[in-house]
Order: structure tokens, then C-alpha cells, then sequence
């Protein structure tokens, strides 16, 4: 008759269970950590964030009256445009002008001589100035002289003579009288677009 010993085999498979539930065990101690570390990780994170978010903040706290500054400065920028356009252009003026004399200094012949510049007055805007120079020569030629130099002025154009007769000076002298005109380039206002548009509808 054949003994089939039970008893060892009891003993192997509560070994075997015991091991697997070690293992079960064990892969939910894993589990749990991973987890663990997991949620450690994202509170970290969400930690961190929160205090970049509170850094931003406070620096957004810091700069709000740098920002009010800087829109207060670019408000005033804006109210002082025109006043800053209007030496822009005074400034353009005054270069003209200086050159405009400093050529009349340079280009007027010996025996020539300036006694009087005008900056005519015109009606309509929309032509350019008109100066006048008003002199004394020793001859006719250096009128002319005068007048060719002037019209070699980039700025100057249309230059003319409007009169020069003699006059004596003294029983043996005799002088010329001069007067010239020349319009002045960019000078003359132009037309707002919209007057342009209107009419051109029209």
C-alpha cells in the first residue's frame, strides 16, 4: 500500500502561498510608494508654483507705480508733441535762414551792398514766401552779377529784379538802387487731403 505523505505537500504549497503573498505584498508596498512619491512630487511642484506665483505677484505689486509713471510720461510725450513739432520745425527754419544769409554774406560782389531783407507777406498760403533784398551797387553789372549768384541758391527760385535806377551820391558819385524778389522753395502750405478728396468727389 503506497503513503502518500500529505503533510509535506501542505507544508510546499503554504510556502508557495506564503511567497506569492509576500510578493502581493511587496508589489503593493511599490505600489504605495510610487504613489507616495508621485503625490510628494506634484505637491512639490504645485508648491513651487504657488510661490513663483507669489513672487510674480509681489514684483507686479513693485512695478505698479513704475507703470503708472511710465503712463503718466507718455501722456505728457503726447501733450507735448505739437509744442516739440513746432521746435522741429523752428529748428528746420532757423537752418534755412542761416544758410539762406550766410550765402547773401558769402556771394554778394565787392561794390555791392545789402541795405534792407524783407520777408514779403502773402496773401494766399499756398504760395511760398517771397524775400526782398534791397541794396546799393557801384554798377548796373554787379546788379546782375548779384542776381546770377542768387539764382544759384537751391533754396531760392523765380529770382527778378523789381527796379534799379541811379542815384548820386555826391556831385562825382553815382550809384545804383536795387531792389530784388526771390521766392522761396517749400515754403508754400500744402492743401489738407481731405479738401482734395471733397473736391475731387465733387
Amino acid at each position: 500500500m503506497a503513503v502518500i505523505n500529505l503533510i509535506a505537500q501542505e507544508q510546499q504549497l503554504r510556502r508557495i502561498a506564503e511567497r506569492k503573498t509576500r510578493l502581493l505584498g511587496l508589489g503593493w508596498l511599490l505600489v504605495g510608494v510610487l504613489i507616495g512619491l508621485g503625490w510628494s512630487g506634484l505637491l512639490i511642484y504645485i508648491g513651487a508654483m504657488s510661490f513663483q506665483m507669489a513672487r510674480i505677484e509681489e514684483q507686479v505689486v513693485k512695478l505698479r507705480p513704475t507703470v503708472q509713471q511710465l503712463k503718466q510720461a507718455q501722456a505728457e510725450l503726447g501733450a507735448l508733441q505739437p509744442l516739440i513739432n513746432t521746435l522741429q520745425d523752428a529748428r528746420k527754419d532757423t537752418g534755412r535762414w542761416q544758410q539762406l544769409f550766410q550765402h547773401f554774406t558769402q556771394h554778394t560782389p565787392n561794390g555791392c551792398f545789402l541795405t534792407n531783407v524783407e520777408l514779403g507777406k502773402r496773401n494766399d498760403p499756398k504760395k511760398p514766401l517771397e524775400i526782398t533784398l534791397k541794396g546799393v551797387a557801384a554798377t548796373q553789372q554787379l546788379v546782375g552779377e548779384f542776381m546770377l549768384r542768387l539764382n544759384q541758391h537751391p533754396e531760392l527760385e523765380q529770382v527778378r529784379l523789381d527796379y534799379s535806377q541811379e542815384r548820386a551820391l555826391s556831385e562825382r558819385e553815382v550809384a545804383v538802387e536795387f531792389q530784388i524778389s526771390a521766392q522761396i522753395k517749400g515754403t508754400a502750405q500744402a492743401e489738407p487731403e481731405n479738401k482734395e478728396g471733397q473736391s475731387g468727389g465733387q
